[in-house]
């Protein structure tokens, strides 16, 4: 099998599109139309406020809008997704430590939903077949976003020890939803 291995395999923070996660039911205006308070997120995700406030405390999850002294922050959908990806990694088991450098660069692609993969295994330095690559007993995770069509190709991807897998448009469509109840 011949993969192209500089497509799959990206640095922690580098996305291969250059476009915010965004999807065609939200526009710019309705974003900054929308209010998404604290209590939005904690219902959406059935997260506590106190352990939103912790990640933010400890730079996990760093919000768009600073927070004014006795206002209520209101967070951009970009914040609402990242958030959404930590505590869907969380309930995975993942230390919102290793999931923070994976939500950066979120976007989505181009033929539907878009899933954030982190995965373990060898991370090339080109992609030709036989080039050198990083690979210690305990490699550091890395992570992509794809579509659903080609997480077929890491699964069957022998030099790829373990992943887990994120849709961000799951995670847009229950903020969405969470929106439009009011």
């Amino acid at each position: 099998m011949n993969l192209d291995y500089q497509r799959l395999l990206i640095a922690l923070t580098q996305c291969t599109r250059l476009y915010i996660h965004t999807s065609c039911v939200l526009s710019k205006d309705s974003e900054v139309a929308q209010e998404i308070t604290i209590q939005k997120l904690v219902d959406t995700f059935n997260v506590g406020r106190y352990q939103i406030d912790a990640w933010i405390s400890r730079g996990y999850l760093v919000p768009q809008n600073d927070c004014e002294r006795g206002k209520a922050r209101i967070f951009t959908m970009r914040d609402a997704i990242a958030l959404g990806v930590i505590a869907d990694f969380a309930r995975l088991g993942f230390e919102p430590a290793r999931v923070a450098p994976h939500i950066t660069n979120l976007h989505g692609v181009a033929d539907g939903d878009a899933l954030l993969v982190i995965y373990e295994g060898p991370i090339r330095i080109s992609s030709q077949d036989d080039a050198a690559f990083m690979d210690s007993d305990i490699p550091a995770p890395a992570s992509k976003i794809i579509s659903p069509q080609r997480l077929p190709e890491l699964a069957t991807d022998p030099e790829v020890r373990s992943f887990s897998v994120v849709n961000l448009n799951d995670i847009e469509r229950r903020i969405t939803k969470a929106l439009g109840s009011d």
